[in-house]
This record gives C-alpha cells, structure tokens and sequence, in this order.
C-alpha cells in the first residue's frame, strides 16, 4: 500500500504520528544548515518516534548552485556529503531535487548549457546518493518558480537518458495542475517515478474533503502506473494539526479503495 506522509519540521514529528502517517518528510537544506547541536537533538526526537523521517524535500539552497556561472563541484560535493550523512541518519530513502534557488538558469544565461550542468550535477549527485543508499526524485516545478524542468514528461525523459541508478523523477499535483499537465503523466512515467507531491491546488493547501480537488483520481493514476512509493502532502495551512488530520483522512481513504 502506498504511504502517506506530511512535510514539515522534525519537531512535529509527533503531531505527524499522531494524525496517522507513515513518515514525515523534511527540508534537506534545513537540515544541512543546522548546527551539530541541533541536529543531534533532531535525530534524538526522531528517534523516539515510531515513524520515520523517510523524505526530503529542498535538496539545495540556492548558495549552491548547479546552473550558471557560479557552478562548484568542490562546493557540491561538500554540501552533499553533509546533508546526504545527516539525511540517513534519519532514515532518509528519498530526496527531492526541486530547489529552484539553485537551478534556474540565469537571465542571459545558455539554456542548452544549464542543462548540461544539470546532468553533470546528478551524475556527481549519483555518486553521493549510492553511497548513502538514497534515491534523488527530480521535481519539476511551475514556471513561476523555475524556468528549467517544469513538466513531469520532463524530469521522465531526464531521468531516463541519464540512466542514473539513483536517479528517478517526482510528481506533484499542484505543479501539474499550474502546468495543465495531466495525471495520465504519473501513470505513464511508471517504474521511473520515485515519489509523489500533492496539495489542493487552489491556494496551495493542505487537502479537505469538498475541496473540489479530485484525490480519487490521483491515486488511479499512481495505480496505473503501479505505483507502491510514497504520497506527501505539500501544502501551507493554518492549524497544522487539525489540517493534517484532515488531509491525512482524505489521501488514506483515496488510498484504500485502490489498494
């Protein structure tokens, strides 16, 4: 059965266990930026959860770059060995590539070169998620926010020219419906999509049911496509808990019918 999941901070982990999701998925870059202190307190706290810290969203910040001029291996690499240990210290199995902060291509900057630079970022990125047993989902995202990988078909077709073991793509039902990019896309990116984003996608908000979004149909979809990874939900709210609640009881019971 697929598995259902919130994004948000460590320290709510048991509000999130609490409402009844499988795991919680948090920011890598957060993660990266805290001091040893603070980490370790977060581990401890995960720790004492019977879920798990699974996902990881923000896999950049926009100081490290993978498009432009500005590009550092020495500084990537760096960056990856610190976040990527601390992710797996926490149980992390995937990491989400969106961070458009450090992806998008610089205003008179050649595309056909900012792509290149992407694939040579997920090639080193390979190296780091293999060692740490983690798979990198590649998050395309609204034009609004990214001017490079906006479409699901896109992150597939990368994904698979790349033929990166630890490399596969992500899609996330705000950014599709923002795109007019059909569900019939997850369906058809099959054994190559790696992990699933959702929201109500008007407002960007947590899921209710009577929202007018159709989650029945998502999970049609991931089911067409044989899809067994996880779903977060990826949305801002105003009562975390009792949003959560809400989201969480909508997805389960979409899940349950096609299970």
């Amino acid at each position: 059965m697929i598995k259902l999941g919130i994004c948000t901070e460590v320290k709510n982990i048991g509000i999130v266990q609490k409402c009844g999701y499988d795991y919680l998925e948090t920011s890598l870059a957060g993660l990266a930026a805290m001091s040893e202190t603070d980490f370790n307190n977060a581990a401890k706290l995960a720790d004492s959860a019977r879920i798990r810290v699974e996902a990881c969203n923000g896999m950049l910040p926009a100081s490290v770059r993978v498009t432009g001029p500005d590009v550092s291996a020495q500084k990537i690499h760096d960056y990856l060995d610190l976040a990527f240990s601390r992710a797996r210290r926490l149980g992390v199995e995937v990491v989400v590539f969106g961070s458009a902060g450090a992806r998008n291509v610089p205003e008179g900057f050649d595309t056909g070169l900012a792509w290149r630079q992407i694939c040579n970022f997920l090639r080193i990125a390979q190296g780091h998620a293999q060692d740490y047993g983690i798979t990198i989902a590649i998050e395309p995202l609204r034009r609004g926010e990214s001017n490079i990988i906006n479409l699901v078909s896109e992150a597939v077709a990368l994904s698979a020219i790349l033929q990166l073991p630890n490399v596969k793509a992500l899609g996330d039902t705000y950014h599709m419906a923002m795109c007019s990019e059909p569900l019939s896309a997850l369906t058809m990116a099959g054994p190559l999509l790696a992990h699933v984003h959702t929201a109500n996608a008007l407002g960007r908000v947590l899921p209710k049911a009577g929202d007018g979004e159709d989650y029945p149909a998502i999970f049609r979809a991931l089911k067409a496509a044989g899809y067994e990874g996880r779903v977060s939900c990826e949305a801002s709210c105003q009562d975390f808990e009792a949003d959560a609640l809400a989201a969480f009881q909508v997805l389960d019971a979409c899940r349950r019918a096609e299970a």
